[in-house]
């Protein structure tokens, strides 16, 4: 018997219990928050998405970036982490009480850090990053003791293990860089921190972080979750955590050359494990209907294949660092990668959240909507387009140096989410009693189609 036979034999994942989860205002303000941030987003994209054209350093692309950083991607990975890391674990959270707190924190610091970056005022940029800080750590804290606690720890644990871990160190960085920024305490390493920073914020946090959600989630509600190659998962979460640090090392501590490209190619190959994993998980689901959220999934993962094969590429020609090279791989990792992810994603965990709040009840005493109905379809699908055109677009736009192009981007991307947000009220609206009528109007007018 072969080591992936024994493994399936041996190992059969039981299907996740909400028994564990916390109460459901805990994520959702995250999400929440988040979701806001993507309507910020949709609103400045087409105006907004010429700076990627520009400087680096330029402070109002330092705010865009931050915006999709910190106000879309940290705050819905730490709300999905706070209800899907009990529920993965089958262990409560530690303390409730502190994930409510670790929010006030995280807002009051995004309140603060995202304005002092686009205006350059210090104190509240220094303000912000503590209070991020805080937040963070608090949260960072609350999400390693209940791993710790939990009775089993497979790959997927130690996925979240690994990418809080990342996190806590990306943090340091990040708020070294902010008050280096002010001080100057450090001298001119603003190059080597920003580098240090990105690296184990979205390489070693969220990209560990989206893996090991998408191995649950992608074989949960295919239910091909069986069909997980356990012996592939471990490869990647090894390639990709080395990988990540190892090429924060190398900018942190200036190593050479060789170790960068022998850091990018190991984060290539964890990607790729990726992609090949979700492509056999969705190959092989018993439900062969048609699911939203496998073209996000799929087309996520390629972005982040793609985006580590130009790093790699990037590390062996040398580029410098104020090549555009770097924006496209920054830009493909959060927009193409990460934010696509998000998307599709979150269309299954919100509607299985809505659905078990508004429908569990009554399932099997009268007819209740399946999941893939508690939104417009049509809309996602188009949604999907439209965004994926936009980051594609954006890409032409960096390498050709276009603004025209770059505002085109923009202005088609920013549909794609104003899809994406009109399918999140829907889902929303489920939850109310009565429903939203609005969107019932819409519903009938889809339904005509």
């Amino acid at each position: 018997m072969t080591l992936s036979r024994a493994l399936h034999a041996t190992y059969k994942p039981a299907p996740p219990s909400t028994r564990s989860a916390p109460a459901l205002d805990l994520p959702a303000r995250f999400m929440t928050l988040a979701l806001l941030g993507f309507l910020t987003a949709a609103g400045l994209a087409p105006f907004a998405w010429p700076l990627l054209l520009g400087s680096s350093a330029n402070p109002h692309l330092l705010a865009l970036v931050h915006i999709n950083t910190v106000g879309i991607i940290a705050m819905m990975a730490v709300g999905a982490s706070y209800q899907l890391v009990p529920v993965v674990l089958q262990q409560p959270i530690v303390s409730v009480r502190l994930g409510r707190i670790s929010f006030w924190f995280l807002l009051a610091g995004i309140l603060g850090f995202v304005p002092g970056l686009y205006t350059g005022r210090l104190p509240l940029l220094g303000a912000g990053a503590s209070l991020l800080l805080i937040g963070f750590a608090i949260y960072a804290a609350v999400i390693l003791t209940t791993i710790w606690r939990a009775p089993h720890h497979d790959a997927i644990a130690w996925h979240l293990l690994l990418a809080t871990t990342s996190l806590c160190a990306g943090v340091i960085f990040g708020v070294l860089l902010a008050f280096n920024e002010g001080t100057g305490f450090l001298g001119d390493l603003n190059y080597r921190l920003i580098a240090t920073h990105f690296t184990l914020m979205i390489a070693g946090w969220i990209a560990v972080l989206l893996s090991g959600v998408a191995y649950r989630l992608a074989g949960m509600f295919s239910l091909s979750e069986q069909q997980l190659w356990w012996p592939a998962a471990w490869l990647e979460l090894t390639l990709s955590t080395l990988g990540a640090w190892l090429l924060a090392a190398s900018f942190a501590f200036m190593l050479p050359n060789p170790v960068r490209v022998l850091a990018a190619g190991l984060i290539l190959g964890g990607q790729l494990l990726v992609l090949g994993q979700l492509a056999h998980l969705y190959h092989s689901r018993r439900r062969k209907t048609f699911d939203i959220h496998i073209p996000f999934a799929l087309t996520a993962s390629t972005f982040g294949s793609a985006a580590a094969a130009l790093l790699l590429i990037g590390m062996i020609q040398q580029r410098s660092a104020g090549s555009a090279w770097w924006t496209l791989v920054i830009w493909l990792a959060l927009a193409g990668f990460i934010e696509t992810g998000i998307q599709g994603f979150f269309y299954k965990i919100s509607t299985f959240l809505v659905w078990l709040h508004r429908y569990a009840k009554q399932a099997g005493r009268q007819r209740v909507p399946k999941l893939e109905e508690l939104f417009f379809h049509k809309l996602a699908v188009t949604g999907w387009l439209l965004w994926t055109t936009g980051v594609g677009l954006s890409m032409v736009a960096i390498g050709s140096g276009e603004r025209l192009i770059a505002h085109i981007a923009g202005a088609i991307a920013a549909l794609g989410i104003v899809c994406f947000l009109v399918n999140v009220v829907a889902i929303a609206g489920h939850g109310l009693s009565p429903r939203v009528i609005v969107f019932r109007l819409i519903g009938r007018a889809f339904a005509r189609e």
